[in-house]
């Protein structure tokens, strides 16, 4: 008679699904724990080191003894969800708000002819988001007001795509030396064999200048890369396909990433952010993992 004949269990096949949870703790407290979105995948991990003692007489050693040295418990996670959050984990940083950018006036740059020019400087090194569409042509002109260092003015302007302006009736652009693009705040600075450029006495090719414009771009946060550990408690919750499913607590963890943030792969897959949760010693005795189980 088999095993299955006498013992009537039921087994429990489980397909997996369920959400993932974060709580950052800052300077050892815990935040609350945040819902980090859809999750590809998660797999727990456990390795063990084993420290092997064999016998020091006889012709051939023996194995007297296996005494664990060392476990390691990781849960690695697969995130659809490109926020700001998840990234600020994958990058080891954290989220920081912005204020709004105020109108800027003589931004230090300097023109090279072919290449462009991100707007923003030393308070916005990232570059500002957008610039304030001039609302006609006339106002396009002056909009982005660019000046050599002996303040020998710069006309030539020009909005993007639909937003573009010049002087006459039909025009859509503007002669000069750099075109605008409104939409992402930078400025082209433009070759001298370009079609729209048009020479200006005292500002060739490594002329410091100064640029005068307004953003268009309000408070909001960012991600900032630091150096530092993160540590946070992990909780999955299992919504099981199929099966009785367990849910599983880390109280203490150290969250890293766990390989590359492909950002273009010819249209192919989404992004996904790949981070590695390893399981700490809590203190107090308490377990460094529990797996429990779910109300009927």
């Amino acid at each position: 008679m088999t095993a299955r004949n006498i013992d009537k269990r039921t087994d429990n096949i489980v397909i997996g699904a369920g959400e993932v949870y974060l709580d950052r703790h800052e300077g050892g407290t815990p935040t609350g724990e945040r819902y980090l979105g859809d999750a590809v995948g998660a797999a727990l991990e456990i390795t063990t080191e084993e420290t092997t003692v064999f016998s020091g007489s006889g012709p051939v050693a023996r194995e007297l003894a296996r005494i664990a040295r060392s476990v390691t418990r990781t849960v690695t996670l697969t995130l659809h969800d490109i926020s700001l959050e998840n990234l600020a984990l994958f990058t080891l940083g954290s989220v920081k708000r912005l204020a709004a950018a105020a109108p800027v006036s003589d931004e230090p740059a300097v023109f090279r002819p072919g290449r462009w020019y991100q707007l923003g400087g030393a308070a916005r090194p990232a570059g500002v988001l957008s610039l304030a569409t001039p609302a006609s042509k006339a106002a396009a002109v002056n909009a982005v007001a660019v000046a050599s260092a002996a303040q020998t003015p710069v006309t030539a302007t020009q909005a993007i795509a639909a937003k573009r302006f010049g002087e006459g009736v039909s025009e859509t652009e503007q002669t000069g030396q750099y075109i605008v693009d409104f939409e992402r705040a930078r400025v082209y600075w433009l070759p001298a064999d370009h079609a729209l450029h048009e020479a200006k006495a005292g500002v060739v090719d490594g002329t410091e200048i100064g640029i005068d414009y307004t953003p268009d771009d309000a408070a909001r946060e960012q991600v900032q890369s630091a150096l530092g550990q993160v540590i946070g408690a992990f909780r999955y919750i299992e919504d099981s396909a199929e099966g009785q499913g367990r849910n599983i607590y880390a109280p203490r963890c150290s969250i890293q990433p766990a390989g590359g943030l492909t950002l273009l792969d010819g249209r192919s897959t989404e992004q996904q952010i790949r981070l590695a949760v390893s399981m700490l010693e809590p203190g107090g005795g308490q377990p460094a993992l529990y797996i429990d189980g779910q109300a009927a």
